[in-house]
């Protein structure tokens, strides 16, 4: 009877650790499975924003180009591999748009399925959309450049830049203040032309003094040349003697500063200190 109830005892023993064995090796795989699955997950969710994040920034290089933007390209993404649909008119058009898009950081191959009819049409909105965005960050520059000038940083003056040329409106209280402005926005890169509208406020207002007037005369000779980069070259008059300082690209661009300066009517004599890479 004794041996019979320590034989069921053993049996049932056995049937528990076999319980527990199975319940331990089914939470263990619940738990694997669980991870896998959630590794899994975020996996795909990282690879999906990585992707996400590719197609904008291939969308925003197409749109830069002045021969692609005027046309509607859609962009799909995965794993890196960039699809692009959609019709232009030349295949000159569709082979810019797969190299602008294989050139795209993070872009791993191209499909560019881009479909060629000469008859498509071009958006206008999107046309010069390139030169809009570069207009923009000429306009960021110019105002980040005159509000680290301690001179002007309390001022109030706007820019508006349109095909790289700035227009600067405002008051200021000098005409050195107005002046000196000028010349920061031109030192910024890609400014073509630039419109001084800055006005001198009321009370403050000092009139342009002789030298001022001549040294701006000159300024503006040389700028009609459209070969002396201005955002490089400062102009001093004193008495009729004009002063030239700074940097140029070539030794021809200094003798042309120097002859266009003194053709300016009021100029008496020329100290050209430019500096020109012939010359180091």
């Amino acid at each position: 009877m004794k041996s019979s109830r320590n034989g069921e005892r053993g049996s049932g023993r056995a049937i528990l650790l076999l319980v527990l064995f199975v319940v331990l090796a089914g939470a263990v795989y619940f738990v694997f499975a669980r991870n896998s699955s959630i590794q899994s997950a975020f996996s795909s969710m990282k690879e999906s924003t990585q992707d996400a994040a590719t197609t904008s920034r291939v969308r925003t290089a197409l749109l830069l180009s002045k021969n692609v933007s005027p046309f509607d390209i859609q962009v799909k993404t995965t794993q890196g591999e960039v699809t692009l649909e959609g019709t232009v008119p030349t295949v000159q058009i569709k082979t810019v748009a797969g190299a602008i898009a294989q050139d795209t950081s993070s872009v791993k191959q191209v499909h560019n399925d881009l479909g060629v009819n000469p008859a498509i049409e071009r958006n206008p909105d999107r046309e010069h959309l390139g030169e809009r965005v570069a207009d923009l960050e000429i306009q960021t520059l110019v105002t980040d450049a005159l509000s680290k000038n301690a001179d002007l940083a309390e001022k109030h003056i706007s820019s508006e830049v349109k095909n790289r040329t700035v227009a600067l409106s405002g008051t200021v209280q000098t005409t050195n203040q107005k002046y000196t402005a000028e010349q920061i926005a031109w030192q910024v890169p890609g400014v073509q032309g630039l419109t001084n509208n800055l006005s001198i406020s009321e009370g403050q207002a000092q009139p342009e003094s002789a030298d001022a007037k001549l040294a701006h005369r000159v300024e503006f000779e040389l700028y009609s040349t459209k070969a002396i980069p201005l955002k490089t070259v400062q102009i001093h008059a004193d008495s009729g003697v004009v002063t030239l300082t700074g940097t140029v690209t070539s030794l021809a661009e200094k003798l042309l500063a120097e002859k266009t300066a003194k053709s300016v009517e009021g100029v008496r004599k020329v100290v050209n200190s430019l500096a020109a890479p012939e010359e180091t």
